[in-house]
């Protein structure tokens, strides 16, 4: 195989950098993050290259989701020292070396895309494997419905009842008790005042919807709190907390039977839900495709079906790999 361009004269830290960067874009990219990388990628025509060659690489490679789901260390050893002989026979002395990098880079890759929430799932008392929700019930009594792919942390003390929803979605209905309940997601705080509610960690904040109750709703960086009677939601996030918003609760519930219903979502948030129900991983290219705001109403039990109908509604172009990445492109 021939590469587009020599990598001969590019410094190892300019081509670490290089596989850095391309991972990322494979994962949440913000504009931020976009950014960023333009100023890297304008520093020094050297990064440009670096990373041209490591994106041309990845192109020329068959099926590389698949190679990396699929293989083990000593398989992806040796397909990383065939891409290090097929890049430069001249660089024996520094190959080691590279091709460790992009080996840990590699292996990462892998777990990213076949156990992507291993280490969080580590930490959480309560975790949910792709398709599984589950019912769970806490030291306290109180019955927490974890949907799928989704992790929870129980902290309970003398003075309160605190859990963190560390991804996900989950729906509380809290025991009685002296102590208060409080729920933890993202930047936000949910306390409980005798309540059934349901809470959804979005890519920004998230969302509280109220079935029974009252529940107060605070994000730490604001002094803002509102208050939720039943039939409303409230979404917040980096930007603080959101209007106030009245819903169908059995469409806003619907994910507790294995429906999802959505009206004017964005694609991403659609996208993640879809992906707590299928092995593997959703990526959408594009920030303006991501925000596309979309309505519609499908069955969990079916994403290869659910995602068909998005495609048909948006018009947007998707590659399978593998059967383990998923990629959404305008």
């Amino acid at each position: 195989m021939t590469e587009p361009q020599s990598s001969k004269h590019l410094d190892d830290d300019v081509k670490t950098q290089a596989r850095i960067w391309f991972l990322k874009k494979l994962q949440t990219w913000t504009s931020a993050d976009e950014a960023r990388f333009r100023l890297w990628l304008d520093a020094d025509p050297a990064h440009r290259k670096a990373f041209e060659l490591v994106d041309a690489t990845w192109q020329a490679t068959e099926q590389p989701g698949t190679r990396i789901a699929a293989a083990d260390a000593d398989d992806l050893s040796g397909y990383l020292q065939a891409m290090d002989r097929a890049k430069s026979r001249k660089k024996a002395r520094r190959g080691l070396a590279a091709t460790s990098m992009l080996l840990i880079a590699l292996l990462a890759a892998g777990l990213w895309l076949e156990r992507p929430n291993l280490w969080q799932n580590l930490a959480a008392d309560y975790a949910t494997n792709a398709g599984e929700r589950r019912n769970i019930t806490l030291s306290d009594g109180t019955n927490v419905l974890l949907d799928a792919d989704s992790a929870l942390d129980e902290q309970f003390t003398k003075d309160e009842r605190r859990v963190t929803l560390l991804r996900g979605s989950a729906f509380f209905d809290v025991a009685a008790g002296e102590r208060p309940f409080v729920v933890v997601a993202a930047n936000g705080e949910i306390r409980d005042i005798g309540t059934r509610f349901d809470v959804n960690l979005l890519d920004d904040g998230g969302v509280v919807t109220l079935e029974s109750g009252q529940v107060s709703v605070a994000t730490g960086d604001s002094s803002r709190q509102v208050l939720l009677d039943p039939g409303q939601r409230v979404r917040f996030g980096s930007s603080g907390i959101g209007a106030i918003e009245v819903v169908d609760l059995k469409d806003a519930l619907a994910w507790h039977g294995g429906r999802y219903i959505f009206y004017r979502t964005r694609l991403a948030d659609v996208a993640a839900e879809i992906g707590r129900y299928r092995n593997g991983r959703i990526v959408i290219v594009g920030s303006a495709l991501a925000d596309q705001l979309v309505t519609g109403s499908f069955s969990l039990n079916d994403t290869d079906a659910a995602l068909g109908s998005l495609q048909s509604s948006v018009g947007f172009r998707m590659t399978d790999i593998g059967g383990t990445l998923t990629i959404i492109s305008p």
